[in-house]
């Protein structure tokens, strides 16, 4: 298929999306810059995973090229690029950060969960202990809440692990019945666990401590093409990656639809399929552009 032949179907693919999937948002996203390169001028290449944090610090999942790259982000000044390639790591989609700045990546190759140190370096994997049967467990994506726990998306058991600092077992929350594909999971500022059915466009939640989940919202396909990350904001608010329809669908912590963000394209402050995004409690987003092998930096308005 050509080039042109298959821009003409992505642009026919988002005259179908309905309309009112455009309405007047309460938040917006403001592009800022783009990030293209390391420090020595080596193209990123279809990044996956991005991680933040409020002291500056931005993690790149490179997963074309294997690696990590990190950056710093102050005063809307980008430095740095500086790579963290080591052998455990192949294929990175996912990264969090815990409050020690330990980088955590889910390595899509091997279906684990790669620990290192604030340096880069490797530490362990993940291998949580005491966890029931099955004790195997194939992670889709993880979470990191500000206590450290980690949530962990096992698409082999359905459930969601939640495994302590010391990487003990604390307990379980099983899916919902009647889903389709849940591709992501994050936690909110109460502690509420959040799953996002990618095929069903529908959202859950399980208030903390609780142990099952619940609808959040109706079915989100007027919105939503094919969602698969989840993420929220210092005031709870909710941020789904919406990848095959290159856009970011806002919800309030009710489930609300507050608005549609950006649109596909290549242009910058546009989007080609997108993957992981990061919000930081200065309101700056970045968001890994996988279709542009860019990463595009924001700032949310309100």
């Amino acid at each position: 298929m050509s080039m042109t032949l298959m821009r003409n179907l992505i642009v026919l693919s988002l005259l179908v999306l309905p309309l009112h999937s455009f309405a007047a948002e309460t938040v917006k996203l403001r592009y800022v810059q783009a990030i293209y390169f390391d420090e020595k001028g080596t193209g990123l290449r279809q990044p996956e995973g991005i991680e933040c944090n409020g002291k500056g610090l931005l993690i790149v999942g490179d997963t074309g090229n294997g690696r990590l790259t990190r950056y710093t982000y102050q005063e809307k000044a980008l430095k740095g690029g500086t790579e963290i390639k080591i052998s455990q790591i192949s294929n990175p989609i996912r990264l969090q950060m815990n409050s020690k700045e330990e980088i955590f990546v889910l390595d899509g190759k091997q279906r684990r969960i790669v620990h290192l140190g604030a340096g880069g370096e490797y530490k362990d994997y993940v291998s949580p202990e005491g966890i029931p049967s099955p004790s195997y467990f194939v992670p889709r994506s993880f979470k990191i809440d500000p206590k450290d726990n980690l949530y962990i998306l096992d698409i082999f058991s359905a459930r969601v692990l939640v495994v302590s600092p010391d990487g003990k077992y604390q307990r379980h929350i099983d899916f919902p019945k009647d889903v389709g594909f849940i591709s992501d999971l994050a936690v909110d500022i109460k502690g509420t666990v959040l799953l996002i059915d990618s095929t069903k466009a529908r959202l859950f939640s399980a208030s903390k401590d609780s142990k099952e989940f619940t609808a959040l919202t109706k079915g989100l396909r007027e919105y939503l093409n094919f969602p698969t990350y989840l993420t929220t904001d210092s005031r709870g608010t909710i941020y789904v990656v919406d990848e095959n329809g290159s856009g970011i669908v806002i919800l309030g912590q009710d489930g609300s639809f507050l608005g549609r963000q950006i649109s596909m394209g290549w242009n910058e402050g546009l989007l080609y399929y997108p993957s992981q995004m990061c919000i930081n409690d200065k309101g700056e987003v970045f968001i890994a552009d996988r279709g542009n092998s860019r990463v595009q930096i924001f700032s949310l308005v309100k």
